[in-house]
């Protein structure tokens, strides 16, 4: 098995359970029968895209962890955070945001020299 779907079938178990959802809830949210998510948090066989999609829409499933897993790098997790918070974001926003995000790039940029 490899290492990327050992990493899913344990993304996908433990955001399952943070969310309080048995397995039979998300299978049904996704329209997937129990057996596939057992499957998937076991690591047996590898999921349809349309499934996997399903998950990382419905468990909002970070897609640096399910494609990257072996990245251990902690600024991983940092992006994660910042993609998530735009997503709430008007296009207006994010355009403000992305000119703040710059600005303050160049100052430390700056101040480092």
């Amino acid at each position: 098995m490899n290492r990327s779907m050992s990493a899913l079938g344990s993304n996908v178990r433990e955001t399952r359970k943070r969310r309080n959802l048995s397995q039979e809830a998300l299978a049904e949210k996704i329209g997937v029968c129990k057996r596939t998510i057992i499957d998937i948090e076991k690591n047996a066989g590898n999921p349809k895209f349309e499934v996997l999609y399903m998950l990382v829409r419905e468990l909002d499933l970070p897609l640096y962890q399910v494609f990257y897993p072996e990245s251990t790098d902690k600024s991983v997790e940092l992006k994660n955070m910042l993609i998530q918070e735009l997503s709430s974001c008007s296009e207006y926003e994010m355009r403000v945001i992305l000119s703040v995000v710059k600005s303050l790039r160049d100052t430390l940029k700056h101040d480092m020299e």
